[in-house]
């Protein structure tokens, strides 16, 4: 009988260890739980998934450009730096010079170009491809590391609007986070090419930006959040691209991607002339929309003769509707505004 009032005291003794440390676990996960809700809530509240402590926002080092006859010297700095994308929505962004997109350059055919990439950023190496040049990919087209810079030098032959960015693999992330730009070599005239008579003239870089800077997965296999002409979604919805009635109006269309195809368009408008690549040999009369690859241009020539706005749209409405709008508007009291508002 003593054995077997000892017995039933352990077990009691056990079965309220059990208990307690069970209540426990359950406080605790309770608790974790709450925890994770106020995480996931905050990330929702931010609308990114980068909170407001971890950017990076580098100190910016504008672009140095000199010329001296056809000798043309350019020197980018590559930087982290936050960006905003959309209103009120921010981006981890890698930049040229920290903006998105890069500054744009304007040589003439024929000039030497001198090209120095300065890597400023602490965490990865960088590279420049100029689509507009001719040079050894394995020689000039190489990966700087932090702190580190490299010169080449190469020759502008070909006319046109061209695209360059980062190639340092994953490719798809250094464009998608924005390091990307135009630049426009003017063509000299001959026997065999015409050059542009003078214009109003823009450049819009279309561009996708996706779940975040490291999400490299979403960049491949996702869809993009917000689609934007230079930089932000609706830029210029609230501050239009202006032009007078019936002045020749000419916007340089370059599609940096990564992915998708734009389909540039100006509703109440048709294109008086477009030019493939803006080199002006390509050159096709009376086109709705210019159909644009990644990594491709287009220059679009028109002349508007009413007042009014006009919206500038890709017609691959999913994008138009991230934020691929703007508008254009045509009054007689048209201001003047840079190349790339």
């Amino acid at each position: 009988m003593k054995n077997r009032g000892f017995g039933s005291k352990l077990f009691i003794f056990v079965i309220m260890i059990i208990l307690v440390f069970g209540l426990t676990a359950c406080n605790q996960d309770t608790e974790n739980k709450a925890n994770d809700d106020d995480h996931q809530n905050t990330n929702q509240e931010t609308g990114n998934n980068t909170t407001e402590e971890e950017f990076i926002d580098q100190e910016v080092y504008p672009a140095e450009i000199s010329r001296n006859g056809d000798q043309v010297d350019i020197t980018f700095y590559t930087t982290q730096n936050k960006i905003e994308i959309a209103k009120g929505k921010f981006y981890q962004g890698w930049t040229f010079d920290g903006t998105v997109p890069g500054p744009v350059l304007r040589v003439k055919q024929g000039d030497n170009v001198s090209f120095t990439l300065v890597n400023k950023d602490p965490h990865m190496a960088h590279s420049i491809d100029f689509h507009a040049a001719e040079t050894p990919w394995d020689k000039n087209y190489i990966d700087i590391l932090p702190g580190e810079s490299y010169t080449f030098d190469w020759k502008a032959n070909v006319p046109g609007t061209f695209m360059y960015h980062c190639g340092t693999p994953p490719v798809i992330a250094h464009i998608a986070n924005g390091m990307y730009g135009t630049i426009i070599v003017d063509p000299v005239e001959s026997d065999k090419q015409q050059v542009f008579e003078p214009a109003r003239e823009f450049v819009l870089v279309q561009s996708e930006f996706y779940a975040g800077a490291h999400d490299v997965d979403d960049m491949i296999n996702g869809q993009p959040q917000v689609v934007a002409f230079n930089g932000k979604a609706n830029k210029y919805q609230d501050t239009p691209l202006e032009a007078k009635p019936g002045e020749l109006i000419r916007i340089h269309v370059v599609n940096a991607g990564p992915n998708n195809f734009s389909a540039f368009h100006i509703v109440g408008t048709i294109f008086e002339k477009v030019y493939l690549n803006g080199n002006p040999n390509n050159v096709d009369e009376g086109v709705q929309t210019v159909t644009i690859p990644p990594g491709g241009s287009y220059v679009v020539e028109l002349r508007v003769p009413e007042e009014g706005l006009y919206p500038m749209v890709t017609h691959s409405f999913k994008d138009a509707e991230k934020g691929a709008m703007g508008l254009l508007k045509i009054t007689k009291d048209a201001k003047d505004q840079p190349l790339a508002p």
